[in-house]
């Protein structure tokens, strides 16, 4: 078949933040629910899903692109190689995965991972941080007291004149 899987995804974060998801061992392991081995760096091997997943990493560019070869236990492929290009596209980061040389019989089911295993799951993850982070904090009970009690000095000096 060698038809590649070519994916875009908008994730409301700043590139930083998704880059560091793509290539910090702790954010892999967060997203993924697994252990991870993985060093962005040109020549290193790394493992995802705990050792479930395994390859090398071919071209860091910092923020901007990772590509790596991919190899699941099962695959009997050796030329499979993943690309993510990040860029900034309104308010949001923008990536762009490119995956070539699926193996044949997994095609679907890679297709598909991507979205609910892979990508997916780093802009949930992503987002509900962010989501968390713009909600203003709840009020504690004492500042809530405070307030009436302010609110309750300054109604009886404005009854009083």
């Amino acid at each position: 078949m060698d038809k590649p899987i070519e994916q875009k995804y908008l994730i409301k974060a700043p590139l930083a933040e998704v880059w560091r998801a793509l290539t910090d061992k702790k954010e892999i392991e967060e997203w993924s629910g697994a252990t991870a081995f993985f060093y962005a760096q040109p020549g290193a091997q790394y493992t995802l899903w705990e050792g479930q997943i395994g390859g090398k990493i071919i071209e860091v560019v910092p923020q901007k692109k990772l590509k790596m070869t991919w190899k699941p236990e099962d695959w009997t492929r050796e030329d499979s190689v993943v690309t993510f290009t990040l860029s900034w596209e309104k308010d949001a980061t923008r990536v762009d995965l490119l995956h070539e040389n699926v193996q044949d019989f997994d095609y679907a089911g890679t297709t598909e991972g991507w979205n609910i295993y892979y990508l997916g799951e780093i802009k949930k993850m992503l987002e509900a941080r962010g989501a968390k982070s713009a909600k203003p904090k709840a009020e504690s009970k004492k500042q809530k007291a405070g307030a009436k009690k302010t609110a309750k000095k300054k109604s009886a000096g404005k009854k009083k004149k």
